[in-house]
């Protein structure tokens, strides 16, 4: 009878191991799916957050080129208007004008070059955050 028992005791000891390690081997599993879903999320946030720099990069070059192209046409102007001027004061007229156009070609240029980026420095910080909250959601579902 102690045989028996001793049988017993050892079949029950046997799976209960087996039913520790099965869940040992469900709860590595969830991890690793966890985290295989959070590096995941974290490439797809820094791939949008590289493509956004890029676009930012895109834009701020042509503004850029825009900025100087419209100052070079001023100036090509300007020079134009001086080979035709007649007498001293229209120099200084001419000069008035060229100076307060490229004032405010300047600040229009620098207007837009300031609010594109403000909103695409808002877009790119949005998106860490979407992708957190993107791989937040998709967590539950790889468990």
């Amino acid at each position: 009878m102690a045989k028996g028992t001793t049988t017993d005791f050892s079949e029950e000891n046997t799976e209960s191991a087996m039913q520790v390690m099965d869940w040992m081997r469900d709860l590595t599993e969830q991890s690793l799916n966890q985290s295989k879903s959070a590096l995941e999320g974290f490439f797809t946030t820094a791939r949008k957050a590289s493509e956004d720099i890029d676009e930012q990069a895109s834009e701020l070059r042509k503004r850029s080129l825009l900025l100087a192209q419209e100052t070079l046409s001023n100036t090509f102007n300007f020079a134009h208007k001086i080979v035709h001027a007649r007498k001293p004061q229209d120099l200084f007229q001419l000069q008035s004008e060229f100076i307060s156009r490229q004032a405010q070609v300047i600040a229009e240029q620098s207007k837009e070059l300031g609010q594109t980026a403000v909103r695409r420095a808002q877009e790119v910080g949005r998106t860490p955050h979407q992708g957190m909250a993107e791989t937040s959601r998709r967590e539950p579902q790889a468990a």
